[in-house]
């Protein structure tokens, strides 16, 4: 249930030891200039509570969703902040804070509000300088950074391109850097080097690109309106030259689970689609951590099937506004996002035509039901414990993608399984393929209806490589 990590704070003061599970964690400190003493415990671990520590001059700057709203905040203690990766660990905390506290007293009684991130905000990265901070945030799927000075105690928001959907922060391993560099991109933008200049308060871009970026590519941001009335955001790309959208093939992305938002880093084949005319939608579902901490609460355990309505809203509202129809959309999802597609194909399935697969988690209940698998333990803060919780037991039964399947017209479905893969075991996924395909033929045997058809279902087993390839970057962070 609990990782454990080492880092060094950027000022090389103190070695952090963190204890992290999805819920709490747990930070200890070793000074570097007394390496032999016994480490000193930051604040014990309390259920709810995440946070991480960094250092500057003799003050403790922790990030937490310590208190009130429950979204990452800044703190103050007198003595401590460090670079980390949100996009690893910040899925697993509310509302984000920025504190500070001292080192000698560095209890959460102590801790004093910097900063606190504003309602259903991402928090995406983090970076710690001499005299400032920057925030890198997403609200709604756009991205924009907020930069914390220390000195005059002001928040400078700074505007970031519209299309830009992920970002990378590039290494700073000097407090005293004067700039900060970064890269953005989206699924059809390659990645451009950016760098913002503390001292001449300005973003500046400085790369030029060897992918060609197509102009042409228009982006559009849509909210669609989920069963509970919940705004849902999606990212949708399309040439402009394109004519008669609702006949052209539409591509819909979706995920939903973990705090972990849709990947939307560049690849160079999303370009070729665009150029053939392709839509290409990201449905940012609840369960997701686009509009944090919170979006993901409210998409998990007991709350799962609010993802699965939001999924739906959205692609009928992309069919209403004429983008595609049903004929012409098919559905992309990996690993935990299968539990979305799959249930969609149960519900739904007229919605969509086909269904692209790779190591698709469709067997929620009989996975969760096996303690004896490595990662079962952890995943019952995701998915529920339904050995304990008979109510647990029928909620995800309810939307499982394995237990649901039932005889009816089915899209096609193209699934990619690895045959080592430790995380999505290919037993699962060939008894998922066993039952679908029964159930199709059973169905289309029973009816001779006008527009029902036999579904292609094609399973491709990947002999080398796994789930957990480098490929799969988000992988890492489940």
């Amino acid at each position: 249930r609990f990782f454990v990590d080492l880092y060094c704070t950027k000022d090389r003061r103190f070695l952090t030891i963190n204890s992290n599970s999805k819920t709490s964690s747990e930070v200890w400190l070793v000074d570097c200039r007394h390496p032999f003493e016994p480490p000193v415990l930051v604040q014990a671990r309390t259920m709810g509570v995440i946070y991480h520590i960094e250092h500057r001059k003799d003050q403790l700057y922790i990030l937490t969703t310590y208190g009130e709203p429950p979204e990452y905040k800044a703190i103050l203690t007198d003595n401590y902040i460090h670079r980390i990766n949100l996009e690893t660990y910040c899925r697993s905390y509310r509302n984000s804070k920025l504190m500070k506290a001292p080192v000698a007293s560095s209890g959460k009684e102590n801790w004093q509000l910097v900063y606190a991130l504003e309602k259903k905000t991402k928090l995406v990265d983090f970076e710690m300088f001499s005299d400032d901070c920057i925030m890198f945030l997403k609200n709604a799927g756009h991205l924009y950074l907020n930069v914390i000075s220390f000195v005059s105690h002001s928040v400078q928001p700074i505007k970031l391109p519209t299309w830009a959907c992920e970002f990378e922060l590039e290494s700073h391993p000097e407090l005293t850097t004067s700039t900060c560099y970064f890269q953005l991109s989206s699924p059809v933008h390659p990645p451009k080097r950016f760098a913002y200049s503390f001292k001449e308060n300005n973003l500046i871009e400085q790369a030029v690109q060897e992918v060609p970026i197509i102009t042409n590519c228009h982006t559009t941001r849509l909210l669609a309106k989920s069963k509970d009335a919940t705004l849902v955001p999606i990212t949708v790309f399309h040439n402009k030259n394109s004519k008669e959208l609702h006949r052209r093939p539409l591509l819909v992305h979706v995920y939903g689970a973990y705090g972990i938002d849709l990947n939307m880093s560049f690849k160079e084949e999303k370009l070729m689609l665009i150029e053939e005319g392709w839509i290409l939608a990201y449905c940012h579902v609840r369960g997701g951590g686009e509009q944090g901490l919170g979006w993901h609460r409210d998409g998990c355990q007991h709350n799962k099937l609010k993802g699965l309505h939001d999924l739906r809203a959205c692609i009928r509202l992309l069919h209403q506004l004429g983008f595609s129809q049903p004929r012409h959309t098919a559905l992309a999802a990996a690993s935990a996002g299968g539990v979305l597609a799959g249930a969609l194909s149960n519900t739904d399935p007229a919605l969509i035509r086909a269904m692209v697969l790779q190591a698709p988690f469709v067997d929620v209940l009989n996975t969760m039901m096996k303690t004896h698998l490595p990662l079962t333990i952890e995943e019952q803060e995701e998915w529920g414990n339904p050995l304990e919780d008979e109510k647990c037991m029928k909620y995800i039964k309810s939307y499982c993608p394995y237990q649901n399947i039932k005889p009816q017209c089915y899209p096609s479905v193209f699934i990619t399984a690895y045959e080592n893969d430790e995380r999505i075991p290919l037993t699962g996924i060939l008894q998922y393929v066993q039952k679908l395909r029964k159930a199709a033929l059973d169905h289309a045997s029973r009816t001779s209806k006008k527009g029902n058809w036999i579904p292609n279902i094609i399973l491709d087993v990947q002999a080398n490589g796994s789930h957990c390839d480098s490929s799969w970057e988000h992988s890492v962070n489940e």
